[in-house]
């Protein structure tokens, strides 16, 4: 299964870099995954700019940057969004990605990490509603860091059973997607 794990804050200085690293650094080892590291601040995404909406688009964008991420994005068959929480809701650049497409999205599974001091709990809810639009189908586990207690000093120190969170989240994916 080709397993995206899409981080989506831009802002500099940004702890979801770490978190997005951390999450390919303990999935590294699986055998059951192939690993693409897409970091929307990679992509430098228009907001919104497409002239058709995506749902009436079939895939084809005219702005050369969406055509991009679309296919970056279709080639997958699943995805982990790493997300942090802003005002209780995801980063704007992530939300900004997702809804610049629609086909690339439908059907597919989806899991959540999601950092900030209430673990990023809030910014997956909202998640939750979005992917439902976009037809893709959420799993339950999540993985949720609190800055609080796991960037101490600015470092992260995952809690215990952080790693396994994680994993269960893609098991949980993996089963999804060998479902379709």
């Amino acid at each position: 299964m080709k397993l995206g794990i899409i981080t989506g804050t831009t802002r500099p200085g940004n702890v979801g870099t770490t978190v997005g690293e951390w999450v390919i650094e303990n999935l590294s080892d699986r055998t059951d995954v192939q690993l693409k590291d897409l970091k929307v601040i990679d992509f430098d995404l228009d907001l919104l700019n497409e002239p058709t909406m995506p749902g009436q688009a079939n895939g084809e964008y005219e702005n050369p940057k969406t055509a991009k991420w679309a296919d970056a994005v279709k080639g997958c068959d699943a995805y982990v969004f790493v997300t942090g929480e802003y005002n209780a809701a995801p980063p704007a650049a992530m939300k900004n990605a997702a809804d610049l497409l629609f086909v690339e999205w439908n059907g597919k599974p989806v899991g959540f990490v999601g950092y900030g001091f209430g673990g990023g709990q809030r910014a997956i809810k909202h998640w939750r509603d979005i992917v439902g639009n976009l037809k893709m189908k959420d799993v339950e586990a999540t993985a949720n860091i609190f800055l609080g207690e796991e960037f101490p000093e600015g470092q992260f120190t995952p809690a215990e059973g952080k790693a396994e969170d994680l994993q269960k989240v893609v098991d949980e994916i993996a089963a999804l997607n060998s479902q379709a």
